[in-house]
């Protein structure tokens, strides 16, 4: 059962990367409406 393990772990990992990387974004977009403001 240690390869259910790991594929857990890995979409796990991939899902937080992406959702870091769509906040990253989202926080920089803001930033920009900030300046502009």
């Amino acid at each position: 059962m240690w390869y259910f393990a790991w594929i857990l772990g890995t979409l796990l990992a991939c899902a937080f990367g992406i959702i870091t990387a769509l906040a990253i974004e989202h926080i920089e977009e803001r930033a920009a409406e900030d300046d502009h403001a």
